[in-house]
């Protein structure tokens, strides 16, 4: 990108006042970083698995021999990490205006020469984030170990070859009784070793921006809101609490338009051990600048790659309904 002219309004008599709207955009901060938990591989392919218990001992009579029992492994999958460029350029005019402008105006520019580049690389990360997420039915942006999509209605138990699905069964459109039947399918969630799992405590509720109101409507109405009779709103915030589930939603401005009527459930401790943001490098600019015909550029990065460990940390909706 050349920012050839951008700096021509500071030395412009009829510009008095020059403001970078650059902190507008969705590449500000990361985006749902509370569902992530930060990783650093050793090796650019290196896999990643883990270890479910053991299952259910055997019932044994005096003398019997003790049955037989295993740890039973995850399916491991090989890390993926992208790496990501952005060049910004200004020409040596932009630097002669920019200097003959007012210290005010200088100094805004020259913020605004060095926050974006790097805002750019917070939006690839934002966008990958995101697209675990929507992307999830298939299999071109993420592909589980036992090459499974992250989100599939077959997901195979190891140790007896028997499915389970992380797609809400009924319900779909988003509404207190369908979270509380996606909830209700993720507390039957089983591990590799066929043992399900501890129920959920710390679940937070995915949206697009499209259906952030009705999420929050759900999450803060203590009664209905679709309810004639205005029975104890069960998806509260309230309510979860008295479940013991700390309940809270999470927008991610970077999931597609095309996706707006779907709605994701993580729990927080599953997915502490299976979703991971692993870093080659953090967003970072070149310690030298380029100066090539006039033009001075500066080269930002980012080397990083979201990954999943197992499915039973998300479930998601269909899709049906709006």
């Amino acid at each position: 990108m050349v920012t050839s002219g951008v700096f021509a309004d500071v030395v412009n008599a009829a510009v008095r006042t020059h403001f970078d709207f650059t902190k507008d955009d969705i590449f500000n901060q990361i985006d749902g970083n509370e569902l992530l938990t930060e990783f650093e591989p050793d090796a650019p392919n290196e896999q990643v698995s883990g270890i479910a218990g053991a299952g259910y001992g055997t019932l044994t009579v005096e003398g019997q021999q003790y049955g037989s029992n295993e740890l039973w492994r995850e399916y491991p999958r090989a890390i993926t990490l992208r790496k990501y460029t952005s060049e910004l350029r200004w020409t040596e005019e932009d630097i002669h205006w920019l200097q003959k402008a007012n210290e005010q105006k200088r100094q805004m520019q020259i913020d605004a020469i060095a926050s974006n580049g790097l805002r750019p690389l917070i939006g690839n990360i934002n966008r990958d984030v995101a697209k675990m997420f929507y992307l999830g039915n298939g299999t071109t942006f993420f592909t589980g170990g036992n090459s499974e999509a992250l989100i599939s209605a077959s997901h195979t138990i190891r140790k007896t070859a028997a499915t389970q699905t992380n797609v809400i069964t009924s319900n779909p459109v988003l509404s207190t009784d369908a979270v509380q039947t996606a909830v209700n399918q993720m507390n039957r969630f089983k591990g590799m070793n066929d043992v399900q799992l501890q129920k959920v405590r710390r679940l937070r509720l995915v949206v697009p921006v499209e259906l952030e109101a009705t999420a929050l409507q759900i999450k803060d109405s203590l009664y209905g809101p679709t309810n004639a009779n205005l029975g104890l709103q069960r998806s509260s915030e309230t309510f979860m609490a008295k479940r013991g589930i700390d309940f809270s939603v999470i927008t991610l401005p970077e999931i597609s338009s095309s996706y707006s009527a779907y709605w994701w459930l993580v729990d927080l401790d599953r997915a502490k051990s299976r979703f991971f943001l692993t870093w080659g490098w953090k967003p970072r600019l070149a310690n030298e600048t380029k100066v090539t015909n006039g033009t001075t550029a500066v080269d930002a990065s980012a080397y990083f790659g979201p990954h999943a460990l197992g499915w039973q940390w998300i479930m998601q909706s269909t899709g049906a309904g709006s």
